[in-house]
């Protein structure tokens, strides 16, 4: 492969690896670990919507639109990179070929919350109820659209707390609070922080700050939605 072909696969490798969740020291360490493997002398600026890297007279930004955490991409995305600093550049395919059956999905978003909805002491019932929301803010007709993340994690609290009082309508006893934090825990972006410890401790300043303002305007939208349900069923 030509150096250029090499240069622009780096790239596509290092937006993959932020993509799925992987922190933004390890996006501009990769790329500059395949070029340097090639002799190419790189240069790389990233924060998680944006990459920008220079090789030569050859410039590339990269804007990265979303996010989607899958550690088993990001695994594979690793090892591809590793093949291709050994220069076992056969067959190097950067887009993701493997997808999660949606019974699997199902499976998981049901253990997670219900467990989540356990470990705060809520009954089986209230597991039950937590794992059936769980379903419903994952595949929501409203999730084909691709709402800023802010949005999303208000709609998606504001459901969840609405769908967690509904049962008191009708005379079930459940603790709806412990249905609620046993949903919402599918929403806390646990990740996002611990990349931004890291990326800050690398000396990643921006990206680490980037990270952690994210963090705080997705707990800021989770809370303000939960509170909207809650204000409503205090109303009724």
């Amino acid at each position: 492969m030509k150096n250029d072909e090499i240069f622009s696969l780096s790239l596509d490798i290092g937006e993959a690896i932020i993509k799925c969740g992987g922190e933004v020291h390890r996006a501009e360490d990769t790329i500059k670990r395949i070029n340097q493997s090639y002799g190419n002398r790189c240069n790389v600026f990233a924060i998680p919507s944006l990459i920008i890297a220079q090789s030569g007279k050859n410039i590339q930004l990269r804007k990265i639109e979303y996010e989607d955490i899958d550690l088993s991409e990001l695994e594979r995305l690793n090892e591809l990179s590793r093949r291709l600093c050994s220069k076992h550049n056969e067959e190097i395919n950067v887009t993701r070929n493997k997808l999660y059956p949606k019974t699997l999905k199902l499976f998981c978003v049901c253990t997670a919350t219900a467990a989540f909805c356990l470990f705060f002491k809520g009954t089986i019932i209230d597991a039950l109820f937590s794992a059936a929301i769980g379903i419903v803010i994952t595949y929501a007709p409203y999730k084909k659209i691709s709402f800023p993340l802010f949005s999303a994690n208000l709609i998606d609290s504001f459901v969840a707390g609405v769908f967690a009082n509904i049962p008191t309508l009708f005379g079930i006893t459940v603790q709806p609070d412990k249905i609620i934090v046993g949903t919402i825990m599918l929403l806390v972006p646990g990740l996002t922080v611990v990349n931004a410890m890291r990326d800050l401790m690398n000396g990643d300043l921006v990206a680490g700050l980037f990270e952690l303002f994210n963090a705080i305007i997705s707990a800021l939208g989770i809370a303000l939605g939960v509170a909207g349900s809650i204000l409503i069923f205090t109303k009724i």
